[in-house]
């Protein structure tokens, strides 16, 4: 077809002109011969022409005559001559021999040409390009210089849209693979596909009508208008899906879209995707699931399905499904439910192990949640197809699952190869873990262990409860507090005999004022050479508070002082020696002669158990120990809530800083962190060495000493699926 631009030398310039002004003419069939049918006084339509003003800028000609044609080149108005004789085929059909499609089939005054039809797809596709800031690009390659004065298609009474539908092909449906036992599903809506109410629904064709993603209009009607809501009872939290299911928008046709793909690759399943009148409701995503599990599954006899409220959704699913006529599950399948790993979370802490994919048999290692990554590019074009026609936007998000399908499918191979690699690194993991966990218990244990797995896998189906069995049962390791507690009512009969009325307490005061010399001595060691007269006055301070700590608690342990002796004292060490400390005088200049940080605190552990025995009070040994345990517990909690803000703090604020100033703000609050992380340190390491010194070898193969890679923080803790976040 011609369609390049001319311009015609009117004697002093060149003039954009077209090849129709100077005479062109295209005549269908009869090998571009004039129809012998046709008479020059003849034309197609009883318009007097369309409604813009001709003139020598652009290149189009007002003739009721001419037909419109679009192209990639720009609009173009040629004269067309259709074949008139008796035989030959309908004026639109001859159109589509020369690769051109009519806006309208009755009245044709405008056309397309497959390229540029081709080309605004792609553009949709990779850029989300509306048909309207697409036609005006063609209306700026028509005339550069007046674009505005180029027709608009829809002044002419034709709609882009009904030509764009027309280009919907399917080139491949969702690449499925060889599902041989089952098929893995996951379910989820998206409301940012919304779609507005058409002006004129009467004047809607649906071209592709139920053929691809999106489900036929009018059996899913027909469901919708049988359907009935049922409010059940919660035994879950209250989730956002669930709350909002009847919400409605009264200028809205469609208040988002919701279906079906395939968990383990992310393909969409053609003839399962439907349109919410409301929220999200049951009856809407009953229908999707019928369509996706009737889709090629023939000796197939289970599914697994992932939606992130199937444990309140699957409960009444069968009874839903039978007494819908329109709704309808394979004969004999077995649906199993599932709740993707990140939704999971929010659920009652009993759905993790009832519904997550790590606990199902044959699952794989999936997450559930691919459905999300399937809307991004969706979202993208949603804003310019919200006020389509019903029949258009359907098949625009037709095209679009379809290309996502089609890309898919041809990356596949790249992806299983490096997701094959992962598997077997994962097994060897896996077996690794397995087996020192089979290390730890003995025959009968591990034969029951696997008696109580498979009996809770047979009944998961009819009892989710049955699945407890894989709920991490643990206690919470008892604080110091606590312990002082327990001592204080005497919960605990010690070995030793009598306990001595206040020790406890007294005990606990003396572990305060040690954990306070840790911290005050770690400060000091920060001074360097050369303090300056801030630091040296803060430092004395602490020094003074902590002093008087320390002297209004031995004003109540006279009995105590008087059973010590501070020469005997300082041969059996203390917390405070610190060898690495620097010989230089000036490194710290105060006048009190009474240093705090390095006072020994008359404890059992600095006594020594042999003295504490002679002198009759071996008991304090022993609520010491507990004491102690308590201290460990509290220091390693500290640690591990440290450990992970600190994780946060780089994942959220230092990777995402931007500027030098939030920058230098996000390493402060990360040092700030490392300063608590590194007193809980000191203090866990304290604890232990006293320890140490009480004998208590038992508690001590349990409170480990702390390694470098134990204060290594990472971003596992963002991931609550990873193996071993539990513990």
């Amino acid at each position: 077809m011609p369609f390049h631009q001319i311009s015609q030398w009117t004697g002093g310039f060149f003039e954009d002109t077209s090849l129709t002004k100077i005479g062109l003419e295209i005549h269908l069939s009869h090998q571009g011969k004039p129809c012998p049918e046709v008479t020059d006084d003849w034309y197609d339509t009883i318009d007097e022409g369309d409604n813009f003003a001709e003139c020598q800028w652009v290149p189009l000609v007002n003739d009721p005559r001419t037909t419109m044609v679009v192209d990639t080149s720009g609009v173009h108005s040629l004269m067309i001559r259709f074949c008139r004789c008796a035989s030959a085929l309908g004026p639109n059909m001859q159109l589509f021999e020369i690769s051109l499609f009519p806006a309208s089939f009755t009245s044709l005054k405008t056309a397309f040409t497959f390229a540029v039809l081709d080309d605004f797809l792609l553009d949709n596709l990779e850029c989300g390009t509306s048909a309207m800031n697409y036609y005006s690009k063609l209306r700026r390659i028509t005339s550069s210089v007046f674009p505005h004065l180029v027709p608009r298609i829809d002044e002419g009474g034709q709609a882009v849209e009904t030509a764009e539908a027309a280009q919907v092909a399917w080139k491949g449906m969702c690449p499925d693979p060889a599902w041989l036992y089952s098929r893995s599903l996951v379910m989820d809506g998206n409301f940012k596909a919304e779609h507005m109410f058409p002006a004129n629904p009467t004047n809607e064709v649906a071209l592709t009508d139920g053929l691809g993603f999106m489900v036929g209009d009018g059996r899913y009607k027909l469901h919708l208008a049988e359907a009935q809501d049922i409010v059940h009872w919660l035994d879950c939290n209250n989730h956002q899906a669930v709350n909002q299911a009847n919400t409605s928008r009264h200028n809205l046709e469609a208040t988002g879209i919701g279906g079906c793909a395939c968990a383990r690759h992310g393909c969409f399943v053609p003839h399962s995707m439907v349109d919410f009148q409301k929220g999200e409701r049951q009856m809407n995503m009953d229908y999707a699931l019928c369509q996706a599990l009737g889709y090629n599954t023939d000796g197939i006899d289970q599914a697994l399905t992932f939606y992130d409220i199937n444990c309140q959704y699957h409960k009444h699913l069968h009874q839903r499904v039978e007494e819908s006529p329109y709704l309808d599950l394979p004969w004999g399948m077995e649906v199993i439910p599932g709740i993707d790993l990140w939704h999971v979370h929010g659920h009652q802490d009993k759905c993790y192990v009832r519904y997550a994919s790590n606990f199902i048999t044959s699952a794989a290692r999936i997450d559930g949640e691919i459905m999300e990554t399937l809307w991004v590019p969706l979202n993208i074009i949603s804003p310019s197809v919200r006020g389509m026609s019903t029949p258009h936007q359907k098949e625009c998000l037709d095209f679009q699952m379809n290309d996502c399908n089609f890309m898919k499918m041809i990356w596949m191979s790249k992806f299983l190869c490096r997701k094959f690699k992962e598997a077997v690194q994962g097994v060897r993991d896996s077996q690794h873990a397995f087996d020192r966990l089979s290390e730890t218990a003995d025959d009968d244990t591990l034969v029951k262990w696997e008696a109580e797995a498979a009996a809770a896998q047979d009944d998961r189906l009819e009892n989710p409860s049955a699945m407890d069995i894989y709920e991490v049962k643990m206690t919470k390791a008892l604080t110091r507090k606590q312990q002082e507690l327990h001592l204080l009512t005497r919960h605990v009969r010690w070995p030793a005999g009598e306990i001595h009325r206040g020790a406890a307490t007294w005990l606990a005061s003396g572990i305060t004022l040690e954990e306070a010399q840790v911290a005050l001595l770690i400060d000091v060691k920060k001074l360097g050479r050369r303090p300056t007269d801030a630091q040296k006055l803060a430092i004395a301070r602490r020094h003074d508070r902590t002093a008087s700590d320390q002297l209004d608690e031995y004003d109540k342990l006279d009995l105590m002082t008087m059973m010590l002796d501070a020469a005997e004292l300082d041969s059996a060490g203390s917390s405070s020696d610190d060898p690495d400390r620097p010989d230089d005088e000036d490194r710290y200049d105060t006048l009190v002669k009474f240093t705090p940080k390095t006072l020994v605190i008359p404890l059992p552990s600095n006594i020594g158990i042999e003295r504490c025995a002679e002198w009759g009070v071996a008991d304090l040994v022993l609520q010491e120990i507990s004491l102690r345990e308590g201290q460990a517990n509290d220091a390693l909690h500290a640690i591990r809530v440290n450990l992970a803000n600190k994780a946060v703090l780089f994942r959220t604020t230092v990777w995402s800083a931007k500027s030098q100033a939030r920058s230098t703000c996000a390493w402060a609050r990360v040092h700030s962190v490392d300063k608590i992380l590194h007193l809980n340190v000191q203090m866990y390491s304290k604890c232990r060495s006293q320890l140490v010194h009480l004998s208590a070898d038992d508690l001590l193969v349990k409170l480990r000493p702390l390694e470098k890679a134990d204060l290594k923080a990472t971003t596992v803790v963002a991931d609550p699926n990873a193996r071993r976040s539990k513990e």
